[in-house]
């Protein structure tokens, strides 16, 4: 199950994020968000063996591969419905898509939607509401619990210790991104909050193992 940790502004949050073996670390490069971190300040946070992943809005490809090389990034997260040739150029092996699917009436429509990003993503996020992002709502996960994705996903939503075990158990996702579920303020995390979601989902994995339920 992958874990990632994101709209990180703080080594000492990174560094947490590290010592719970997350996979991902997320950084905002949106102006409006609280979250927002410059791409210098994200290049001068060391992250270990962690993916970096920058979090992209309205940015076009030309600033977003001017951000990813200044702040060594792995992937891009395309949060502002960026074209599906901007994703080829930033390469699909380097592309997060995220996908909103409240906006979808249907499942099959939902659907549909994955597919159509297929060969241009490596990941997709599924995130709550209708744009953007860090809310701290939960998306209605019964419209995600019959999904059939080409590629991982992972679940987005004001996700928190309470919350993994529910929507492991109706969703299946290949991961959990937890933003503001984990955090005192925009872009402070808790460690406690952290430590507490990634416990709770390790505790759900070896029900799962031990019961296959």
């Amino acid at each position: 199950m992958l874990v990632k940790f994101c709209g990180l502004t703080r080594q000492e949050d990174v560094n947490a994020a590290n010592a719970l073996g997350a996979d991902m670390c997320g950084f905002i490069f949106h102006e409006p968000s609280p979250r927002h971190i410059s791409p210098y300040k994200a290049s001068r946070l060391q992250s270990g063996a962690m993916r970096r992943v920058g979090v992209f809005v309205q940015q076009d490809i030309e600033e977003i591969l001017q951000i990813m090389d200044e702040a060594r990034l792995d992937y891009a997260q395309l949060h502002g419905g960026q074209s599906m040739e901007c994703a080829a150029a930033l390469g699909a092996e380097r592309v997060i898509r995220v996908i909103w699917p409240q906006r979808y009436a249907r499942p099959d429509l939902l659907q549909a939607e994955l597919l159509r990003h297929a060969d241009s993503c490596a990941y997709y996020l599924l995130d709550a509401g209708l744009q953007g992002g860090g809310w701290g709502k939960s998306l209605e996960w019964k419209d995600v619990s019959t999904l059939h994705a080409p590629h991982p996903w992972l679940l987005a939503g004001g996700l928190d210790a309470d919350k993994v075990a529910m929507a492991l158990r109706l969703c299946h996702p290949d991961g959990l991104d937890f933003n503001s579920g984990v955090e005192v303020a925009p872009g402070e995390k808790n460690a406690q909050a952290m430590k507490a979601a990634v416990a709770a989902l390790k505790q759900y994995e070896r029900k799962v193992l031990q019961h296959g339920k």
